[in-house]
């Protein structure tokens, strides 16, 4: 088997290891190939971005369906021609992931922590707000009770209010004596934070891109073609992306020994920087906007990963 099949070979085993959501999928590549160049593309664009994936064009218009039913895309119909750009939400959104997905080493922490008290809260207005602040990294100590060692109060505070309930939500930030109860906290961590499933998404994602490192120092430029490129970074993105954006981003003096967190990020950075100039020049060439072609990325877009390569 050449190089250049096992590259294909590589991309073929990724899509079909598991399930693929179109809208997630979709979403990933909204947020990594075009919320820093627009926001907008034309249907056919992401039709031809995606076949090479083995996607067909049922799966993008359903997908594009949902997305747009979600308020999560908005459409512009110009004659026979569909063009979805990210709606005001689905910005505000993929912005908030990609502080997650994007940044290049663990936060830092001060030993404070921000406490959220919950009480005033309807039940259905709890589990949408509980739900927001979980992803955001947020965990339960008791009902009503959720803790984050990394998030920032500004943050929250905005968050609550598009919410609407900032003014029934109490707020405090408190410091941990890390020092005389580092074994009973740990220990308290990794049960509301689920962390041990957390390390198992590592553990999978490293299992899964690792064999790719080889075949990408062995390529030359001729096999490492601007469409693979576009596949594999796509790929390395939807998959690190289902992982990331669950992981509470803890300091590293609160997760359990043998965490693999860093050593998938660096294998995403790695993999990353390989492949993004060709997967750029491909969705230059493919994507067109309502009024030509896709604009040249934002400046936001070269500080991915603690820098990219102009």
């Amino acid at each position: 088997m050449n190089q250049m099949s096992k590259l294909d070979h590589f991309i073929q085993q990724a899509v079909s290891a598991a399930p693929v959501s179109g809208t997630s999928l979709i979403s990933s590549l909204y947020g990594d190939s075009l919320s820093h160049r627009g926001g907008e593309i034309w249907l056919g664009s992401l039709t031809a971005l995606l076949e090479g994936l083995g996607f067909g064009d049922r799966f993008v218009r359903t997908s594009l369906f949902r997305l747009n039913k979600e308020g999560w895309l908005d459409v512009d119909r110009i004659g026979r021609r569909s063009f979805y750009r990210l709606s005001d939400k689905g910005m505000r959104l993929t912005r908030r992931a990609e502080s997650k997905i994007y940044r290049a080493e663990a936060p830092a922490w001060d030993g404070n922590w921000l406490l959220l008290l919950s009480e005033g809260l309807d039940r259905n207005t709890l589990a949408d707000v509980k739900k927001q602040l979980l992803w955001q990294g947020f965990g339960t100590l008791a009902p009503n009770l959720l803790a984050s060692p990394s998030q920032r109060l500004a943050d929250v505070q905005a968050l609550l209010h598009e919410a609407g309930v900032a003014e029934q939500v109490i707020c405090f930030e408190a410091q941990s004596p890390l020092a005389t109860s580092v074994s009973a906290l740990r220990a308290r961590v990794e049960e509301c934070w689920q962390l041990t499933g957390q390390n198992q998404l590592y553990e999978d994602f490293i299992a899964t891109f690792r064999p790719l490192l080889p075949l990408l120092r062995e390529a030359d430029e001729d096999e490492l073609t601007p469409a693979r490129c576009f596949a594999i970074q796509l790929l390395l993105i939807h998959l690190y992306r289902r992982v990331i954006l669950k992981d509470p981003l803890l300091p590293e003096a609160l997760l359990p020994a043998h965490w693999l967190g860093q050593s998938a990020r660096q294998l995403c950075i790695n993999i990353y920087r390989r492949v993004a100039p060709g997967a750029l020049a491909w969705v230059s060439e493919k994507g067109e906007t309502s009024v030509g072609p896709l604009p040249q990325p934002a400046s936001s877009f070269w500080q991915r990963f603690g820098g990219l390569k102009t």
